[in-house]
């Protein structure tokens, strides 16, 4: 039951930290980047939420954009390099899909409704009455491609665990993921609902991870993961100061 329990809450943790990262590298690699290299003050920097003073296209997107550049470098390194680790590639190959799929999810998000990061650009350039059908053919791709990728990597991993499968790790990692990013959300004072909604939607982009990762592997080498407690406590501590900075907002 221990060893069961382990595996759960190691899968879970993996899918906090993997949300962490993921949102880490869309709000301040992608737009903070992009707004300092372009000499723009930044006003508001929150888990779900960005504001410069000005904006323009290329900021809104930095975000996206972030997320593919890091998907694709996580997944040549996962195809290039040999990583003995279980625990280690489980990790990356979650944090992989998740950019990819945000980037994606957004992308296809804003053929159907207002995704700033994307309409501010479309508006931006003026595209006119083509940019809903070709976002929507943009995502439709972009899902495809994606889908693809986490699959080979997910497909390539040699081990799991001995008591669960890879796609139940998968869902514990992705419920997980979604609740540290409603309530990282609920940190945000000015509109608390609102931005525990957006964070929660940012999450739903990779909702395909819940169907494509296969249960059972033959040839795979089961591992036993054995309690972790400084592993635990540290992340505890990492989410929580992410909370309480990104979650709150940095004005």
């Amino acid at each position: 039951m221990r060893i069961k329990t382990n595996e759960i809450t190691f899968s879970a943790l993996i899918g906090i930290v993997a949300y962490m990262f993921t949102d880490i590298i869309h709000e301040v690699i992608g737009h903070s980047s992009a707004a300092l290299i372009a000499g723009y003050d930044i006003t508001l920097l929150t888990s779900v939420y960005f504001k410069s003073d000005p904006i323009n296209f290329m900021i809104g997107l930095g975000g996206p954009i972030s997320n593919l550049v890091f998907g694709l470098l996580i997944f040549f390194i996962l195809m290039f390099k040999s990583i003995k680790s279980y625990p280690t590639a489980l990790f990356l190959a979650t944090v992989m899909a998740y950019n990819l799929f945000w980037f994606s999810g957004e992308l296809l998000g804003a053929g159907f409704w207002d995704v700033k990061d994307w309409t501010y650009a479309v508006a931006q350039l003026d595209i006119g009455v083509f940019a809903r059908p070709l976002l929507i053919i943009m995502g439709v791709l972009a899902y495809s491609v994606s889908i693809k990728l986490v699959v080979n990597r997910f497909s390539n991993l040699k081990f799991r665990f001995s008591e669960i499968t890879l796609r139940q790790s998968a869902h514990y990692a992705f419920l997980f993921g979604a609740l540290a990013a409603i309530i990282a959300g609920l940190f945000f004072a000015p509109d608390r609902l609102s931005a525990s909604k957006e964070g929660l939607l940012e999450m739903v982009s990779s909702l395909p991870i819940l169907f494509i990762i296969r249960s059972k592997y033959e040839k795979a080498i089961q591992i036993t993961v054995k309690t972790n407690w400084d592993f635990y406590i540290s992340v505890c501590i990492v989410y929580i100061l992410f909370c309480v900075t990104f979650g709150k907002g940095i004005y």
